[in-house]
C-alpha cells in the first residue's frame, strides 16, 4: 500500500530574503518551521514590518507546533501574528525563546503562549506523525540548529541558516560526522540555505575577525564606537574581548543591543568580566582611550543610537575629533543609502570610520558554494530544494546540486506559495496557495495596499482636495467649490491651475442629476473622476484627489 505524499508549503522565504515560513503537512497534520518577517523597502511608506500572508494556516489541519531554528527576526518576527491566528506550541532553543518572549510582550495575544524548549540534539520531538531532531550549527546568532524532520515518507533535512565554521566561539562547530551518518541512513530531501550560493569558496570563521578588531581598538587614539547586529552575540563578545585586552571599559548603548546582551548574559552566552561594563554616561566621563561603546545602528536606522550620535542628538554619547567607529556588519540590500548618510555625518564630526571593506572585521553567517557542496556530499539527498534566497541564489544552488551528481529531476526551484509534494517518486509542484506580503505599521495594525499606493501618490504628485457644499433637500450646489493642494505644483503655477480646476469641478457637477447629488458616494465619484481627468491632462501629474461633500 503506497504512502500518501508529504506536502511542503513555503509561505515565504523562497525567491526573497526574509519572511521564512515553511509548512510541512501529511494528511491533515502539520508542523511549521520558523515564522519570519522582512523589513520594508523605501516604497512601503508608513510600514514598519512585512509578514507573510498566513491564510493557508486557517484551514490547513491540525498544527502540532511551530519549530524555530534560531532567533533572527526573519525567522521569528511574524510569530506573534501566527499565534494570533492559531494557538499552538512553539519550540526553540533557550536563547531563541528569550528573544521570542521579548517580541511577544509587544503584542496582546489574549493568553499565555506555550513556549517550550527543544530537546537535546539527536533526541526526537514527536509532533503528530512527525519526529523532529536538531543538529546544532554555527550562524551569526547563538544556538542555531538544522532540523532533521522524520516524516512518514522519509527524512527531510531542513538547514535554515548555517555555516560550517569548524572553530566557532561557542562550541565544537557543526557536527559533520552526524550529517554523514544521516547520509548513511538515507535523506529523502535536503532543503538548504541559498543565501551565499553564488559566492565561491568557504565562508570565513567568526574567529578570523578577532585580530583586526583588537588591532583597531589598540591603535585608536580616542573613543571607539563599534556597531554590529544586536543579535550577533559572538561579534559583541569579540569586541568586548578586544576592549578588555586593551584596557578599555565597555558600554552597551541602544535598547535592542541592551535587550539582546541581557538575554545572552542571563543564559551565560556572553561573558563580560567583572568591572568592565559601565553605563554610557560613565563611559563619556572616562578618558577617550579607556572606553568602547557597543552601539545599535549598523543599518543606519534613523532612530538608532549610532545614527543619533552621528548628528549629535544622542542623550549620552558625543563624538569627538579622532574617535573611531567600527562598522562590523554587512549592509542589508536597500539600506546602503541610509548607512552612507550616517557615515557621512560621522566623518563630518571628525571620526574615522572603518568598515568591512577597509579591514577584515566582518564575516557572513551563511555557507558559500564549497560548504554547500560539502553538505550535499555528506548528506547525499535523493531530492534537493534550495531555500532562503532570491531567484539568482536559488538557481546557483540548484546548479551546484546538479554538479554534485543530482539529476535535473532531483532538483527543484520553487517559489513562495508553491504547494509541493514529496515522496519516493519525486519532489514536484502541484498547486498554489494564497501568499503575499502583509504590511504592519508601528501601532501593530495592518496597512492595506491601497493605503500604501495612496501614500506613494501623495509622495510623488501631492494631494488635491475639492470641497463642495450641497443642500440635502434640493440637491442644489451652494456656491463655488473650494480647491486646495499640497505638494502638487509650484506656487507660481498653483493659482491658475487651481482656478481652472475649480471650473472643472463645476462642469462635473453640472453633468450630475439631482438623484446623483443626493447620493454622496456617487457625487464624490463624479467630482473625483472629473478632477483627475483635468489635472492629468493639464499637468501630466496624478495627485491623490480627495472629494469632500458638505451637506447643508
Amino acid at each position: 500500500m503506497s504512502v500518501a505524499p508529504l506536502q511542503i508549503v513555503p509561505l515565504g522565504g523562497l525567491g526573497e530574503f526574509g519572511m521564512n515560513l515553511m509548512v510541512y503537512r501529511w494528511g491533515r497534520d502539520c508542523i511549521v518551521v520558523d515564522a519570519g518577517m522582512m523589513f520594508p523597502g523605501a516604497e512601503h511608506l508608513g510600514v514598519d514590518v512585512v509578514v507573510p500572508n498566513m491564510e493557508f494556516l486557517d484551514d490547513c489541519g491540525t498544527v502540532h507546533g511551530v519549530v524555530l531554528t534560531h532567533g533572527h527576526e526573519d525567522h521569528i518576527g511574524a510569530l506573534p501574528f501566527l499565534l494570533a491566528r492559531r494557538d499552538v506550541p512553539v519550540y526553540g532553543s533557550p536563547y531563541t525563546l528569550g528573544l521570542v518572549r521579548g517580541r511577544l510582550a509587544e503584542h496582546e495575544l489574549g493568553g499565555a503562549p506555550r513556549l517550550l524548549p527543544l530537546p537535546a540534539p539527536s533526541v526526537p520531538l514527536a509532533l503528530g506523525p512527525f519526529g523532529v531532531e536538531t543538529v546544532p550549527v554555527t550562524h551569526s546568532i547563538p544556538q542555531s540548529a538544522m532540523l532533521v524532520i522524520r516524516t512518514p515518507v522519509g527524512t527531510v533535512l531542513h538547514t535554515a541558516d548555517f555555516k560550517l565554521d569548524p572553530y566557532p566561539l561557542d562550541g565544537p562547530g557543526t557536527d559533520l560526522a552526524r550529517l554523514a551518518r544521516l547520509g548513511d541512513e538515507g535523506v529523502l530531501a535536503l532543503f538548504a540555505d541559498s543565501t551565499n550560493a553564488d559566492r565561491p569558496g568557504f565562508t570565513a570563521g567568526e574567529r578570523t575577525v578577532a585580530p583586526a578588531l583588537r588591532r583597531l581598538v589598540a591603535e585608536a587614539r580616542g573613543r571607539v564606537l563599534a556597531t554590529t547586529f544586536s543579535s550577533n552575540i559572538h561579534r559583541i563578545q569579540q569586541v568586548i574581548d578586544a576592549a578588555a585586552a586593551c584596557g578599555r571599559k565597555v558600554a552597551v548603548v541602544g535598547s535592542s543591543m541592551e535587550f539582546h546582551t541581557e538575554v545572552a548574559l542571563h543564559l551565560n552566552l556572553l561573558r563580560i568580566p567583572a568591572g568592565l561594563r559601565v553605563t554610557a554616561e560613565r563611559g563619556m566621563d572616562l578618558p577617550p582611550r579607556e572606553i568602547v561603546f557597543v552601539v545599535t545602528g549598523s543599518q543606519g536606522e534613523p532612530t538608532s543610537s549610532l545614527a543619533r550620535i552621528a548628528v549629535d542628538k544622542h542623550r549620552d554619547v558625543v563624538l569627538s575629533e579622532g574617535d573611531l567607529v567600527v562598522h562590523s556588519a554587512r549592509s542589508i540590500p536597500g539600506n546602503e543609502k541610509s548607512i552612507g548618510r550616517m557615515v557621512n555625518h560621522l566623518l563630518r564630526r571628525g571620526a574615522t570610520v572603518v568598515t568591512g571593506d577597509d579591514a577584515p572585521i566582518h564575516v557572513s553567517g551563511h555557507p558559500s558554494r564549497d560548504e554547500l557542496a560539502l553538505l550535499i556530499d555528506l548528506v547525499r539527498p535523493r531530492f534537493h530544494l534550495p531555500i532562503h534566497g532570491e531567484y539568482r541564489q536559488l538557481l546557483a544552488h540548484a546548479r551546484l546540486a546538479r554538479s554534485r551528481g543530482l539529476s535535473e529531476d532531483q532538483v527543484l526551484i520553487a517559489d513562495s506559495g508553491d504547494l509541493m509534494t514529496l515522496s519516493e517518486e519525486g519532489l514536484r509542484v502541484v498547486d498554489r496557495v494564497p501568499v503575499g506580503q502583509v504590511f504592519i505599521d508601528a501601532a501593530l495594525d495592518r496597512v492595506e495596499l491601497g493605503t500604501i499606493k495612496d501614500r506613494r501618490r501623495i509622495a510623488g504628485d501631492g494631494i488635491v482636495v475639492a470641497v463642495v457644499a450641497v443642500h440635502r433637500a434640493s440637491g442644489r450646489v451652494d456656491g463655488p467649490p473650494t480647491i486646495a493642494s499640497r505638494g502638487f505644483i509650484s506656487d507660481a503655477a498653483e493659482a491658475e491651475v487651481l482656478s481652472d480646476a475649480r471650473s472643472a469641478v463645476v462642469d462635473a457637477l453640472a453633468e450630475t442629476s439631482l438623484e446623483e447629488r443626493a447620493d454622496e458616494g456617487l457625487l464624490k465619484a463624479k467630482i473625483q473622476a472629473g478632477l483627475r481627468r483635468f489635472l492629468r491632462k493639464r499637468t501630466q501629474k496624478r495627485p491623490l484627489v480627495i472629494p469632500v461633500v458638505v451637506e447643508l
